[in-house]
């Protein structure tokens, strides 16, 4: 297994595949499921926390109307609709939206769910709040965040507010490597046995890191691409500000958390105007 040469920065996007999956998907699910890892979601006593800043920060209240995009199998929906909150679940993920509807209908919770991309799919209109969290903003390209932007902003209220999570710029790690292995990753890619490449290619003129999986298995080889871009605050508050939002909040993360003057993430809250 051979690699093909430095990419060009955002070239290729792979999210959709990679969460739709089948075998992935169901690793990942476990992962989401498991309280006790940030694997694929944060710790669940961190969401527990981030559900109750969400719900004041956006302002939310009984019959409120929310966007969750990215929703996996439902950590944050749950929490919201447990508070009255209406939520619509926009993920890729089959395996994790049925999860999300017999988690919600076990609770006779308000949880509609929408299979698709949140850069595609019919977001609605009239919503009081969005959310995009684990950092998912910065796994797009500043052509796509800005697609998702104005698809958020014309899926709103006037006045409805966004929250979502950010890789900030002291994230960035300028080291390159290269690693094969027999069942990359212990499994988690495929069935075994297969052979898995990943490769780490950096890109600091724009804090741009790519991790690349070359993924081969009975003569049958795929890649998945996870983009990573580390930004600044003045960047995001420029995206957001161009599409007819303003941020009210910067924190830390996505629970409130106090805002470092070097932070390894941070969150903000942004209301539409105009």
């Amino acid at each position: 297994m051979t690699a093909t040469g430095r990419p060009e920065p955002f070239s290729v996007y792979t999210t959709p595949e990679f969460w739709a999956d089948p075998h992935i998907s169901a690793r990942m699910l476990t992962h989401h499921l498991d309280p006790d890892t940030n694997a694929s979601s944060r710790r669940h006593e961190f969401i527990d926390r981030s559900a109750e800043w969400l719900f004041s920060a956006l302002q939310l209240s009984d019959g409120a109307r929310l966007l969750d995009l990215g929703s996996g199998p439902g950590l944050y929906a749950i929490r919201l609709a447990r508070r009255g909150v209406e939520v619509l679940a926009v993920d890729v993920a089959p395996l994790s939206l049925e999860h999300l509807r017999a988690a919600a209908a076990a609770e006779d919770l308000p949880v509609r769910t929408l299979e698709g991309s949140h850069l595609e799919a019919d977001l609605g209109s009239g919503h009081d709040a969005a959310i995009l969290i684990y950092g998912d903003y910065c796994v797009l390209s500043p052509s796509q965040r800005a697609v998702l932007l104005r698809r958020v902003r014309e899926a709103l209220r006037p006045g409805g507010r966004v929250a979502f999570d950010v890789t900030a710029a002291a994230r960035f790690d300028p080291t390159e490597f290269r690693r094969e292995e027999a069942d990359l990753q212990r499994g988690f890619w495929e069935p075994s046995p297969y052979r898995g490449v990943h490769e780490r290619w950096t890109y600091p003129h724009l804090r741009l890191m790519l991790d690349r999986y070359v993924i081969e298995r009975d003569g049958h080889v795929r890649e998945f691409w996870n983009w990573t871009h580390c930004l600044t605050v003045a960047e995001v508050e420029a995206e957001l500000n161009a599409v007819g939002f303003e941020v009210e909040q910067v924190v830390g993360d996505a629970a409130g958390g106090p805002f470092d003057a070097a932070p390894p993430t941070f969150a903000v809250v942004a209301r539409a105007v105009g």
